[in-house]
C-alpha cells in the first residue's frame, strides 16, 4: 500500500495541505539534528527546539506544494514566540503522517478488507485451471 504522507491542518487563519518529501526530510534531520522519530518525540513530551516546530511547517507545506518563499513568509508571520505551544499538534501531525500515513489513508470501503478486491465469479483470471473440472 502506498502512502502520501499528506495530512490538512490549520495554520495562519487558513487551512493548507502538508507533506514532507523525503529531500524535505532530509533536510529536516539535517537543521533539527535529529531523525523523524526523535523530532516528534521531542515535540510530544515537551523538549521541542524551535526549528522543530518551524522547519517542520515550512517543509511540510513546500512538500505540498507552497512556493518556499510563502512558506517562508508564512513562517515568519506566524510561528513566533507566543505561538508554539499551539503548533505542536500541527507538528506532530505532520510528522505522524510522514511515519505511520494520514489517518484517512486506512480507510478501506465499507465490507472488504484491506488488499482485497471486488471479483465477478465469473471473472477469469486468465490462468490455466490447474486442476480438471469434474464431468457433469
Amino acid at each position: 500500500m502506498s502512502r502520501s504522507g499528506k495530512t490538512r491542518g490549520a495554520f495562519g487563519g487558513g487551512r493548507y495541505d502538508f507533506q514532507i518529501t523525503i529531500g524535505g526530510m532530509e533536510e529536516l534531520q539535517e537543521l533539527c539534528d535529529a531523525g523523524p522519530e526523535e523530532i516528534f518525540d521531542r515535540i510530544s513530551s515537551g523538549r521541542w527546539r524551535v526549528s522543530d516546530i518551524r522547519e517542520t511547517i515550512r517543509l511540510g507545506l513546500i512538500g505540498a506544494g507552497v512556493d518556499q518563499f510563502k512558506a517562508l513568509a508564512l513562517i515568519d508571520r506566524y510561528a513566533v514566540p507566543g505561538a508554539f505551544f499551539g503548533l505542536k499538534p500541527l507538528c506532530t501531525s505532520i510528522l505522524g503522517a510522514w511515519l505511520v500515513g494520514a489517518p484517512d489513508e486506512d480507510k478501506v470501503p465499507s465490507g472488504e478488507m484491506e488488499g482485497e478486491t471486488s471479483r465477478s465469479p465469473d471473472e477469469s483470471s486468465g490462468s490455466e485451471t490447474s486442476t480438471p473440472s469434474a464431468a457433469p
